[in-house]
C-alpha cells in the first residue's frame, strides 16, 4: 500500500474516531489504536499469478466489428523458440521372428505324431509322418504348404517325393536344442528298406524252369516293387525348417486331415520383434538400423529395439516397419510374445518449436497426450490463430509435439518467429480481420 493511500485511510480513521470520542459511549484508546494498525497493513498476495492462462481479462467478451477485432493484451502471446528433437511413434505386438504355419495342400491320413505341444524341437528334427490317400498318387499338388508371417512356401512340388524327404523348404534359419523320435523314423525307414532287400534276395534265388515260370515270377515281382513304390511315395516325413517350440498341435495319430487344414505352428521365441504401421510419407525419415526406444504394457522399464526391415504396402499404401527386440537381461527376462509396445524411433536434426497453453490450441483432441509418453503416436494436427507483421488474424494448422504435465504447456511446430498467438476463441469469420490490443 502507498503512503497516500494509507494517509487517506488514515484521515477516514482519525474522523470516525472523532465521532466516537463525541459519542455517549466514550471509546476507548484501544479501540482507535487497532484501527491504526489495521489501516496500515498491506493487502495479502493473490494465491497464484495472473497469467495468460488464468487470467479474468482473457474472459472477457471481445469487440468484434466488420474489419477488426479489439482484445486485450493478456489474450496475445509471443512466440518462445524451444528446440526440440523429431521424432516417430510405433505401435505393434511382440512376436517371434521365425515361426511356421503347416498346413494340409491336399487330403491327407496321419501316420504318426512324433512331436508334443510345448515341445522344443531342434532343426531337421521329424515333427510328423503323413500319408497320402491312394486314390491322389497320380496328382502332382502339394502335400504340405508351410505359412509364416511375410510368405507362402510351397513343398514336395516335385512328384518324384523319397520316403525320408523333408516336407518344408523354408530359407530360416535356426539354434538349440533336440527331440528324441528321430530314431523312431529311421527305424520305419529301415523296416521298408529291409522288406524290400529280403524280397528282391528271395525272388533271385526261385528257380526258372520254363519262360512261363519265369514271366510269371517277374510279373510278381514288378507288382511287389510297384506296391513298394506306391507305398515310399505316399509316405512323408515332415521336418522342422528351423529349431523351435510346437505353439499348437492340430492333429493327432490315424487322423484324416483335409485339404488347408491347419496341422502345426512352430516358432522360435528367442528372437523377438514387432511390426510397426506408418504413413507412407514417413519412409524418407526411418531406415534399417537406427535405435528404437519402446515401453511394454504393463512393465515399467525401457527396452530398446533397432528397424530390421522396411516394406511398403499398395493398398492401403503404408509402410511397415519391423523393429528387432535388441537381446539382453532386461528383454530377455520381460519380454514375451503377444505384448503391446510403443516406441519411438529420432530422425533428422533438431527443430525449433514454441510452447503454448492448452486454449491456444482448436480443433483438436489432446486426451492421448496426457499420459506417458505424452507423445503423440500419429501426427497431430491443431489450429491456431495467429497475428501477422500486418496485424491481420490467420488461422494456422501446427503440429502438436508433446505435452509437459508440470508446465501444463503444449509444443508445437509451425509458427514463425516473427509472429504472436491469440489466444482468443475466435470464429471462422475472423480469418483476415485486424488484431487491435487496448
Amino acid at each position: 500500500m502507498t503512503d497516500s493511500m494509507c494517509s487517506r485511510r488514515l484521515s477516514t480513521i482519525f474522523s470516525s474516531a472523532l465521532f466516537l470520542a463525541s459519542s455517549p459511549l466514550k471509546k476507548s484508546v484501544y479501540l482507535l489504536s487497532a484501527l491504526l494498525i489495521i489501516a496500515c497493513q498491506p493487502s495479502p498476495p493473490t494465491s497464484e499469478p495472473v497469467t495468460a492462462e488464468n487470467s479474468e481479462t482473457v474472459n472477457t467478451p471481445l469487440l468484434i466489428r466488420a474489419d477488426s477485432i479489439t482484445m486485450t493484451p493478456d489474450h496475445i502471446l509471443s512466440v518462445k523458440p524451444t528446440r526440440y528433437q523429431p521424432s516417430l511413434g510405433l505401435e505393434g505386438e511382440i512376436e517371434p521372428i521365425k515361426k511356421i504355419n503347416l498346413i494340409a495342400g491336399q487330403a491327407l491320413i496321419v501316420e504318426k505324431v512324433l512331436v508334443k505341444k510345448n515341445q522344443w524341437v531342434e532343426k531337421g528334427a521329424p515333427l510328423f509322418i503323413v500319408r497320402r490317400q491312394t486314390s491322389q498318387i497320380q496328382q502332382p499338388a502339394d502335400a504340405v504348404a508351410a505359412t509364416n508371417s511375410t510368405e507362402t512356401v510351397e513343398v514336395n512340388k516335385k512328384a518324384d517325393i523319397k520316403p525320408e524327404q523333408s516336407a518344408v523348404n523354408n530359407q530360416n534359419s535356426a539354434n538349440d536344442t533336440v527331440i528324441d523320435s528321430e530314431n523312431q523314423t529311421k527305424q520305419a525307414v529301415k523296416n521298408d528298406a529291409e522288406s524290400d532287400a529280403k524280397m528282391t534276395t528271395a525272388n533271385s534265388k526261385k528257380p526258372t524252369t520254363d519262360n512261363a515260370t519265369s514271366s510269371g515270377s517277374n510279373d510278381d515281382n514288378n507288382t511287389q516293387e510297384n506296391t513298394q513304390s506306391e507305398k515310399s511315395y505316399n509316405l512323408i516325413t515332415v521336418r522342422a525348417s528351423f529349431s523351435g517350440r510346437i505353439e499348437k498341435l492340430y492333429i493327432k495319430n490315424e487322423q484324416k486331415v483335409e485339404p488347408h487344414q491347419p496341422l502345426l505352428k512352430l516358432s522360435d521365441e528367442t528372437e523377438l520383434h514387432f511390426i510397426a504401421t506408418l504413413p507412407i510419407d514417413a519412409e524418407s525419415q526411418i531406415s534399417v538400423g537406427q535405435t528404437v526406444n519402446f515401453t511394454a504394457e504393463g512393465l515399467i522399464d525401457e527396452f530398446t529395439g533397432q528397424v530390421s526391415k522396411l516394406t511398403t504396402t499398395q493398398q492401403p499404401k503404408q509402410l511397415l516397419v519391423a523393429v528387432n527386440v535388441v537381446d539382453n537381461e532386461v528383454s530377455r527376462n520381460q519380454i514375451r510374445p503377444d505384448m503391446k509396445v510403443t516406441g519411438r524411433v529420432d530422425y533428422g536434426q533438431i527443430q525449433v518449436g514454441t510452447t503454448v497453453p492448452k486454449r491456444a490450441l482448436h480443433n483438436v483432441d489432446l486426451t492421448v497426450l496426457h499420459k506417458p509418453p505424452y507423445k503423440p503416436l500419429r501426427p497431430l494436427i491443431a489450429n491456431v490463430w495467429i497475428i501477422k507483421q500486418d496485424q491481420r488474424l490467420t488461422r494456422q494448422p501446427v503440429e502438436v509435439i508433446e505435452y509437459d504435465p508440470l508446465t501444463k504447456q503444449y509444443l508445437i511446430a509451425g509458427i514463425t518467429n516473427d509472429s504472436l498467438i491469440c489466444l482468443a476463441n475466435l470464429p471462422v469469420e475472423s480469418e483476415g480481420k485486424k488484431a487491435v490490443v487496448s
